[in-house]
């Protein structure tokens, strides 16, 4: 349950009082970047937290004792101000890296320290400010057997699913739903890379003969669900109390018609509409449930006028909405949601609109002016939409 107002946060300050907004980030993001670019346009400090440069090119401490805890951080820069913060963006949180050479039983400990150390770090920082999301509720939203379940409490229809490892239940899910057909889908998004190529995996049909032996699905437990039918899909980016629907027409694409993800942009046809007040009840009751104040949830409407829930990120990509439908003013909502600091934030139309073609430009010459200060993360999630 989401209170009205979070214990412990600065509400006295104004929104037109400067505020520190801290943003956990990994190198490359070009969301924290024009967001950053809007902050400071607003006359706010933005300050990214490059996690994964602990423990190699950054350092961090931490003190306690008769005087309540303090906190001290630098990266190749200088100093960051993580425990002035007013506001706690959790964007990306990147694992600490190492890559000296170093005996691999003391880089697992080093690694394990290190992240350790991060976590309580990022911890302390969201409990004391405006957290969007906070650390603890944004891993609860993230587990996919929690939202699916607060999903269907809340009123949403769902797809037949089955999460498993038992490739009986599997084998016997997709003979079940032979004539629907199953979809299969990785928890997070996943990404093979090697010196001349890269794969990605998506959300696709599977029958049973695509599938591994019982050895190997007993691995890796993984997401079935029943294909549903589709006349288009709808993007809800969830701020506060604003609910921005964009609808999806993934089936007139030609490679996104089970997985919008993999149609060209230029192929996907993008504009924003009314949710019914039942949907919209539905997705604000998800959110409070959920304990989150920002989400990206996915539905799709099937041809009988059907809404169905997919699921809900709660720190999806927005950017790509208002890049393919200009009139969707998802990057100044964002920006305005984070100053305002209000879980029930609304918009309203502002004179002066920080638009995202307006900093895109600025946003791409950070993100190169910076390439070489900062650790690449492992696993670095390549996938542009999420």
């Amino acid at each position: 349950m989401l209170p009205e107002r979070l214990p412990g946060l600065c509400y006295p300050k104004g929104i037109d009082t400067m505020l520190t907004i801290v943003i956990p980030t990994i190198q490359g993001d070009q969301h924290a970047a024009a967001v950053v670019c809007v902050l400071q346009r607003m006359g706010h400090r933005a300050i990214r937290w490059f996690c994964g440069d602990l423990p190699q090119r950054s350092t961090m401490s931490f003190t306690i004792g008769g005087d309540p805890g303090v906190l001290h951080a630098a990266d190749p820069l200088g100093p960051l101000a993580l425990q002035e913060a007013d506001v706690f963006w959790n964007r990306r949180i990147a694992s600490p890296v190492i890559d000296e050479p170093m005996p691999p039983s003391d880089r697992a400990v080093a690694l394990r320290e290190s992240t350790i150390f991060s976590h309580g770090v990022l911890a302390l920082v969201s409990d004391r400010a405006f957290a969007v999301n906070g650390l603890r509720e944004a891993g609860y939203a993230e587990n996919k057997v929690t939202q699916l379940r607060i999903a269907r409490e809340v009123g949403f229809k769902l797809p037949e699913t089955l999460i498993s490892n038992d490739p009986q239940r599997i084998r016997a899910f997709i003979r079940e739903h032979q004539r629907c057909g199953t979809v299969f889908k990785a928890f997070r998004p996943v990404t093979w890379e090697a010196a001349d190529r890269l794969a990605m995996l998506y959300t696709a049909k599977v029958d049973e003969p695509m599938l591994p032996s019982d050895a190997v699905l007993h691995l890796s437990p993984g997401l079935f669900q029943a294909y549903v039918p589709k006349a288009y899909e709808i993007r809800v980016t969830c701020i506060g109390g604003e609910l921005v629907a964009a609808r999806l027409d993934s089936q007139a694409t030609r490679d996104g018609k089970v997985d919008w993800r993999l149609a060209p942009m230029q192929e996907l046809d993008v504009r924003r509409i009314e949710l019914p007040s039942d949907i919209q009840h539905r997705c604000q009751a998800l959110l409070k449930r959920l304990g989150v104040v920002f989400g990206c949830i996915d539905l799709i409407v099937t041809p009988s006028d059907e809404h169905v829930f997919l699921e809900i990120n709660q720190m999806g990509q927005f950017l790509w909405v208002e890049a393919m439908c200009p009139q969707i003013p998802l990057l100044q909502m964002f920006c305005e949601f984070l100053v305002q600091r209000d879980p029930a934030y609304r918009y309203v139309a502002a004179r002066h609109r920080y638009a995202f073609a307006d900093v895109h430009a600025a946003a791409v010459q950070m993100l190169e002016a910076e390439r070489a200060l900062h650790q690449e993360a492992d696993h670095q999630v390549h996938v542009v939409y999420e």
